[in-house]
């Protein structure tokens, strides 16, 4: 949860399962138009709690996926009721995805608004300002329900409104029953009646999505919770702590709930710091720091939704090896293509034509890397596998179990050393057709990097990097059994090492690689005799330069003193 407070006007919690819009929302929050809005906190659905009690703000506004988070969304509006009774004066704007409908939630008076997500940024900090004020803004919920004309969208509202008939009455029936006395006739025709409104409604649940029936389920389920508390709620107001701590503005990372799983601590990483402390160049340090951090977050969303639609396979071990290769391919190429298509220019007449043209690129390339370098990356595939299958993963004879917290390191070394080398393919793949790109370079690229000269000058020393490692390092890593790795700290990029037998390799490699591990083997079997010839050539030395040199060259002055004493006498 990354934390960017300073002095403003209007302080907001952003809540969104999709980092990317939030770092979006942040970068453009930063300018001069927009500096009214500070987003002191970000966060995911859960930890709504946790960053309301410790931070004051102006506004919550939360984001919601039912495609990809239907069981997150479902938790979040359950929790909404325990909000209004804690937090009575909180104001909330909802966001929800195109395809979303706008529902009536005006019985909450924390929700102060409803808009897409994909609105004009300038649309959506005009309904941040109303909103943080605590005013309503009912004439954007209005004119988005009025553009919902397709049938399904028109379908669902209906549904809505004739359940809600449907409860009224079967409430009424049930205070009617209880406050008169029926005879036999009255109790079996009521009951009777109550039973063809319950089928009713699940005749028409039926027509509803699962989302539609759970949203709607939850106004029912508040409406009357509101109206049996009515009373205890007028009366119980509680304000939040005026004497919180103000937390100081930086970039540091608030950890408000411990992160449940590898993918959530590589997340914070990102967003926190990818200064590159390796001494080595990457090919991603010529992208802007928070072009960095977006493609990074785009590569760790597509592994997470590659590797939940390979477990719906249910493959067995003998395909799902099959499948890796493909797998890896489907990562660079999915992920390539999702960060270009944000930033290329494209003109409208041949919008088309060029993501067709763009699509051939990235899947010939993919083609070509898939063979030759993803599937390289160290261990890429076994963890792939033990993503999977959820068994073990074998990492120089030591077995790590899955869910184990003693394999919670290599899996976070192991997945952040993917996504680093895939970020690294897929600008090494821009700056090979799309150098020239002007538009491109200004958008993503170092503005002290982003001259024709300065692109060339970058190149080359990434080539010169590519040679050393290829004809030096791989071969010296090969012959050491170790692998060198990237990794993600909270203060940047750092390289480590793991050990892991590399035999299979190192009786396959040829030419100048297979050279140099013949001279590293000559280097250390020489090393020793060397070092004695060494030791005993020094040894002689002295004894030369002592016993020899040194007593001649005594005698002599002694002859000289001699001589200069007999003379001075006489």
């Amino acid at each position: 949860m990354s934390i960017n407070e300073s002095q403003s006007s209007i302080n907001v919690i952003l809540l969104d399962e999709d980092p990317i819009f939030s770092l979006g929302l942040k970068e453009i929050c930063k300018d001069e138009i927009y500096q009214d809005i500070n987003i002191i906190a970000t966060g995911k659905l859960k930890d709504i709690f946790s960053l309301i009690k410790n931070y004051n703000c102006d506004l919550v506004a939360v984001a919601l996926d039912w495609e990809k988070y239907p069981d997150r969304v479902k938790k979040f509006f359950q929790d909404l009721s325990l909000l209004v009774k804690e937090y009575p004066e909180l104001n909330i704007l909802l966001m929800v995805n195109p395809r979303g409908l706008i529902y009536d939630l005006t019985s909450l008076s924390i929700v102060k608004g409803y808009c897409y997500k994909n609105i004009e940024i300038d649309e959506l900090i005009k309904i941040i300002r109303i909103c943080a004020k605590g005013e309503q803004y009912l004439t954007q919920n209005q004119s988005l329900s009025s553009n919902q004309n397709n049938f399904n969208s028109w379908l669902a509202l209906q549904c809505q409104g004739g359940i809600k008939e449907i409860e009224r009455q079967i409430k009424e029936i049930n205070n009617h029953t209880k406050t008169h006395q029926l005879s036999p006739a009255d109790v079996i025709y009521w009951h009777g009646r109550k039973r063809e409104l319950k089928l009713a409604k699940w005749l028409i649940n039926r027509f509803l999505s699962e989302s539609d029936r759970t949203l709607l389920n939850f106004q029912l389920n508040f409406n009357q919770i509101s109206n049996s508390n009515g009373d205890d709620n007028t009366n119980r107001v509680k304000k939040q702590d005026k004497n919180k701590a103000k937390t100081e503005k930086s970039n540091a990372i608030i950890l408000v709930n411990q992160p449940e799983n590898v993918y959530d601590l590589t997340l914070l990483k990102i967003q926190k710091n990818l200064t590159n402390y390796t001494k080595k160049i990457q090919a991603t340090d010529i992208l802007i720091n928070s072009k960095q951090k977006e493609l990074l977050i785009i590569i760790l969303q597509e592994w997470e939704e590659l590797i939940l639609e390979t477990e719906k396979l249910q493959l067995n071990r003998e395909e799902l090896e099959k499948r890796v290769e493909t797998f890896i391919k489907e990562l660079w190429q999915n992920s390539t293509l999702k960060f270009l298509q944000r930033y290329l220019p494209s003109s409208i007449e041949n919008e088309s034509k060029q993501n067709l043209e763009l699509v051939n690129l990235i899947i010939n390339q993919g083609e070509k890397l898939g063979t030759n370098e993803l599937i390289k990356i160290p261990f890429i595939q076994d963890f792939l596998i033990y993503e999977i299958e959820k068994k073990e993963i074998t990492i120089d004879n030591f077995t790590y179990s899955y869910g184990n917290e003693n394999s919670l390191e290599i899996e976070e070394i192991i997945l952040q050393n993917t996504i680093l080398n895939i970020a690294n393919f897929t600008v090494e793949f821009i700056l090979n057709n799309f150098a020239d790109n002007s538009i491109l370079k200004h958008n993503i690229f170092q503005p002290e990097l982003k001259s024709s000269r300065k692109v060339a000058m970058f190149r080359n020393n990434l080539v010169w990097k590519y040679r050393r490692e290829k004809y030096w390092q791989n071969p010296k890593n090969i012959f050491e059994d170790q692998y060198e790795m990237l990794r993600l700290t909270y203060e940047g990029i750092v390289c480590c090492q793991i050990t892991h037998p590399r035999y299979q390799e190192l009786n396959t490699i040829k030419g100048i690689p297979w050279g140099v591990t013949i001279l590293i083997e000559l280097r250390d079997s020489l090393a020793k005799g060397v070092k004695s010839l060494g030791d005993s050539l020094g040894k002689l030395l002295v004894y030369l330069l002592t016993e020899v040199v040194g007593k001649g060259i005594g005698l002599i002055g002694k002859g000289i003193l001699q001589g200069i004493g007999s003379r001075m006498k006489n």
